[in-house]
């Protein structure tokens, strides 16, 4: 939720109005348009290593090395 906001000048006159409506409405357009969202929509990023298969079968717990 976004309150009503007023831009004033330097003698304090009002310059601007901003309805709640509109803060909302540009508020989500860039959260939505944000590079990062984008990214991450698209799963960006560093690839994952491939994890190396170790071999634990108890043919290979031998003890006595």
């Amino acid at each position: 939720m976004f309150h009503e906001v007023k831009i004033f000048d330097k003698k304090g006159k009002v310059k601007k109005v901003l309805s709640s409506k509109k803060l909302s409405n540009e508020y989500w357009n860039s959260f939505f348009n944000n590079p990062l969202s984008e990214a991450m929509a698209k799963k960006k990023g560093r690839p994952k290593k491939p994890q190396k298969n170790v071999d634990c079968d108890d043919e290979n717990l031998d003890s006595s090395n």
